[in-house]
């Protein structure tokens, strides 16, 4: 009995040894065991590697969240935007600052620019956005796709104007868009 509850423990230390999950004196002890030439640990330390490298080839690719690059490089040490002063005392922010949000509208992320006068607006395509009264005035300049509103598309470069008080028709976007909202 005593060997089967030793091999069990030599499995289990095994494999939180691949993960990288061994506590540290145990990951020093079982690595003396493995520079030993022990053939059992050797064995079950090559059986737990291929066993993960054939489960991250097993499951489909997924793309990560928006935040998940940022969160990434901060926590590997990349170089931080600490620095967000631009030129002349303004602000600067870079490309991971922020994050993208979903909207009430499936379809639509937002991504915050300066507090909530400009932001970033991304419409999948073939999404609808209901109309909208504008309580400021909302300056639009279409940086990718088209959108149409109230039989008017505005494709890439175009820059569209509401008055605050105005009302906005729904707005479609046929192929995607990214959209940069400024409310004055």
């Amino acid at each position: 009995m005593a060997d089967r509850a030793h091999i069990e423990e030599v499995e289990a230390q095994a494999a939180l040894f691949v993960l990288g999950s061994l506590p540290a004196e145990e990951a020093a002890r079982f690595e003396q065991r493995l520079a030993a030439g022990c053939p059992f640990c050797q064995a079950e330390v090559h059986g737990c590697e291929q066993a993960v490298a054939a489960l991250a080839s097993s499951v489909p690719q997924v793309a990560p969240p928006d935040a998940a690059r940022a969160r990434l490089l901060a926590q590997i040490g990349a170089p931080k935007a600490a620095d967000k002063r631009a030129p002349g005392g303004g602000l600067l922010v870079r490309a991971d600052d922020t994050d993208w949000n979903p909207s009430p509208v499936p379809g639509v992320r937002t991504r915050r620019l300066y507090e909530q006068k400009t932001l970033l607006v991304r419409m999948a395509p073939k999404t609808s956005y209901p109309a909208h009264q504008h309580a400021a005035a909302e300056q639009c300049l279409v940086l990718e796709g088209s959108v149409t509103s109230d039989g008017v598309t505005a494709y890439a470069g175009d820059f569209t104007y509401m008055p605050a008080g105005s009302q906005h028709a729904p707005l479609y976007s046929q192929d995607g868009c990214l959209l940069l909202i400024a409310y004055t």
